[in-house]
């Protein structure tokens, strides 16, 4: 099928009007990551009670009126150095890690089209934000082609590495790659969850099980060292919000693995995990401090593991930053960046080049490596990122 001439852009009321079916229906044959669904988009809506006047949806359909590509957009306004600056970002948080944009087309060709399309937008923005791309992947390496295309100076906003396990078949075949100790302690676990009658997990999948779970969860979280941080699902109401809408929209697609350990019938752990073909997303967990000695965090994850491993699922993906405890379970790790794309325009060039020397300066008080000059302005590298709005969970 060959597509239509132009990408195009609707108000974001109006594209899930006439086009919110058919996004499910490109989601659904490409076998893409949740965070690339209407579902997330919605859940993202919801739980931050965004204005939707924000948002335009950047889209493209084919010879049979079926969308090829779906990219979320909000558009906003930003101060920086006294100016009010007009700016574009994906509609995202830290957990999506693909860019947010959604394509069957070749991938470079999108992203290019894309592009030109926004260039083509006069005075609509200064710079564009494509957030947390995994660095080096087809769609990072097409959006600094594309960039350098038409001339756009990109800073680089590092964002972390998110780890992940491969699968090398069981359980079992997993472990045996790990330290003699770590595979020791990690079979104890797992003789706790099967043979400790104290100790129970149980799952759940149907939406009419949602409430009942995520009620639990709270309970968890209301526990959770996190509150002390402030991060509990518990401590902020959009985060509830969020959280809630995507297991109640994911689990009527068969998509949702939630699961809480119990100890002598006492809730002590959590967790919410997304289903996506072969590869599952921990999207969320936590567990009760007082219960610290009996790992019951480790338990649940050691259940997880093999209940997936032995359903054939080849990786799990932790999501977020590399944390310690992730880490001890796998190196495996995608380093991400958001790319920051400086309009073509004098104004955005100059707001680039200020960014860059007070990049320069910061480095060159630090005593680092002498400033990189800006020769190749696409791939021009300053690591600002106090002020990148994504939304963050």
């Amino acid at each position: 099928m060959t597509t239509s001439d132009a990408v195009q852009f609707l108000p974001w009321d109006t594209f899930m009007e006439r086009h919110e079916a058919a996004w499910m229906r490109l989601w659904a044959a490409q076998g893409a990551a949740p965070d690339l669904s209407p579902i997330w988009a919605r859940s993202l809506l919801h739980g931050h009670q965004l204005d939707t006047a924000e948002l335009r949806v950047a889209f493209r359909t084919t010879a049979c009126g079926e969308l090829s590509m779906v990219w979320p957009l909000r558009f906003t306004t930003q101060r920086r150095m006294g100016f009010t600056w007009k700016k574009v970002g994906a509609l995202s948080n830290i957990f999506c890690l693909h860019g947010g944009l959604l394509t069957s087309l070749d991938t470079t060709a999108a992203v290019r089209q894309t592009l030109q399309a926004l260039q083509g937008m006069t005075g609509a923005w200064h710079w564009l934000d494509v957030d947390l791309l995994e660095v080096g992947a087809p769609l990072h390496k097409a959006w600094l082609q594309a960039a350098e295309q038409v001339d756009c100076r990109v800073e680089h906003i590092p964002k972390g590495r998110s780890p992940y396990i491969a699968s090398p078949g069981t359980l079992d075949d997993f472990l045996a790659t790990k330290s003699r100790n770590f595979r020791s302690n990690m079979r104890a676990r797992r003789r706790d969850v099967t043979t400790d009658p104290g100790v129970e997990v149980r799952y759940f999948t149907q939406p009419h099980e949602m409430a009942a779970y995520f009620a639990l969860a709270l309970g968890v979280e209301r526990q959770s060292w996190k509150r002390q941080t402030g991060t509990s699902l518990a401590a902020r109401d959009w985060e509830t919000r969020l959280y809630e809408a995507l297991l109640t929209r994911y689990a009527t697609l068969g998509r949702v693995l939630a699961a809480v350990l119990f100890i002598d019938g006492v809730p002590t752990a959590h967790s919410m995990d997304l289903l996506q073909g072969e590869r599952v997303y921990g999207l969320k967990t936590s567990f009760d401090p007082a219960y610290t000695a009996r790992r019951p965090g480790v338990m649940l994850l050691v259940a997880r593991l093999e209940r997936y491993f032995a359903q054939g699922v080849r990786e799990f993906d932790f999501i977020g930053l590399d944390e310690e405890y992730k880490l001890q379970w796998s190196r495996n790790c995608r380093t991400h960046e958001s790319l920051r794309l400086y309009a073509p325009t004098l104004a955005s060039r100059a707001l680039f080049l200020s960014v860059d020397l007070r990049r320069q300066a910061r480095a060159y008080r630090a005593g680092s490596a002498a400033p990189v000059p800006v020769a190749q302005p696409a791939l021009a590298r300053t690591s600002l990122d106090a002020d990148h709005l994504s939304m963050s969970t």
